[in-house]
């Protein structure tokens, strides 16, 4: 299991550079005027996304890494992100099923062979093309108008945080997303882009493989240390930071600016998770600038 949650993770590591636009305004094509009122949802980030849109009680099935938020009534498990139990969602007899790029093709045919729709999104590639895919949810579960509420609220969030970071002197950043190989967010992936959104320089931006050594980060000495895991391995995630204390001529131990930052919203954010994550990033590569930005950021719930 923890493979495969390793693997979605550095899946969803790879996605999400663009900037967002503001009003957000996107062409909903014919076929996605369609809402539906009985879904099955085979993804995570599928499933946080009816969740945020409060459509939830059109859902009926979801995956064993869905997270139902607290307070919710749980839903049927119909298996995992990438092997489900066509019988079993063939059993809660849904409107569509939502799936997402890793749901196996022959388990995509076997659905659509029992007259079942399958809607298949792809993998958000940007900040844009994540409030795409929201927005067709949204629109698909009969919840365009709060879609584009949403979507509004959180790119502006995002602008104000990118335009603030703009004016100020950047600052060195290293991410650390791996352990063995240590691994980290190359330039050109949406984890890389909170780090250059919120006024920082990603020290490992072109590695090519996204592999970098410690011998590395010594060298190039940065002055803000992440430590980013998955919500469960916050355990594996100190003893990282531990290890890294322990290299004390690093600026980022100098002056106590290694950080674990123990979000799944950092590799698989709606687009409210992130903006809220990009405002963590902001926090500890600008704290003061952070601190003043805040009661203004508020100002945009």
């Amino acid at each position: 299991m923890k493979k495969i949650l390793l693997g979605v993770a550095l899946m969803m590591a790879g996605l999400m550079t663009g900037l967002p636009a503001v009003p957000w305004v996107r062409t909903v094509s014919a076929a996605e005027q369609t809402s539906f009122t009985r879904v099955v949802s085979l993804g995570p980030l599928i499933t946080d996304m009816i969740y945020q849109l409060g459509a939830e009680s059109h859902l009926a099935g979801v995956t064993s890494y869905c997270t139902i938020p607290e307070g919710k009534q749980s839903k049927p498990v119909i298996g995992t992100v990438i092997q489900i139990n066509v019988e079993e969602i063939i059993r809660l007899q849904p409107d569509a099923v939502f799936a997402s790029t890793l749901t196996r093709i022959k388990q995509v045919e076997a659905l659509k062979r029992q007259g079942i729709q399958v809607i298949q999104f792809d993998n958000p590639t940007n900040f844009d093309t994540l409030c795409d895919m929201f927005l067709a949810v949204g629109t698909r579960m009969g919840k365009k108008q709060a879609a584009q509420e949403i979507i509004r609220a959180a790119a502006a969030k995002v602008n104000l945080i990118h335009n603030t970071a703009k004016n100020l002197k950047k600052r060195t950043v290293f991410i650390q997303i791996g352990i063995k190989p240590l691994k980290t967010a190359e330039q050109g992936t949406f984890i890389s882009s909170y780090i250059e959104l919120a006024g920082g320089i990603n020290i490992a931006g072109h590695t090519g493989s996204g592999i970098f050594s410690r011998e590395h980060v010594l060298k190039k000495n940065p002055d803000v240390i992440f430590v980013a895991t998955m919500g469960t391995s916050t355990k594996a995630g100190n003893a990282e930071k531990a290890a890294w204390m322990n290299f004390f001529a690093l600026n980022a131990v100098k002056n106590n600016e290694v950080h674990v930052l123990a979000h799944d919203s950092v590799f698989s954010p709606t687009p409210v998770t992130f903006a809220r994550t990009l405002m963590l990033f902001f926090s500890h590569i600008h704290p003061n600038a952070a601190k003043k930005l805040k009661p203004m950021e508020t100002t945009l719930e």
